[in-house]
């Protein structure tokens, strides 16, 4: 069993249960790929997804930060 350390999570998400979420839904959507081509996978999807997102492959975008962007955006096109 691989062994992934919780920091190299949190670095790249801060909030462990967004982390395991995001990763849930890149494992479903590699499921969902592997499927289509009729491919196998080389391991656990969970910890394909999860090496994934400690790669920084895999794009994220919290609510928060982007609303704040745009009201960021919105404000410097009014100036």
């Amino acid at each position: 069993m691989t062994y992934i350390q919780r920091k190299d999570v949190t670095d790249r998400i801060p909030n462990k249960f967004e982390a395991i979420r995001i990763a849930a839904l890149e494992a479903r959507r590699l499921n969902d790929r592997a499927r289509a081509v009729s491919a196998n996978l080389p391991g656990k999807l969970t910890t394909i997804a999860v090496q994934r997102l400690i790669d920084g492959k895999i794009l994220y975008y919290d609510k928060r930060e982007r609303a704040a962007a745009a009201l960021k955006e919105r404000e410097s096109g009014q100036e």
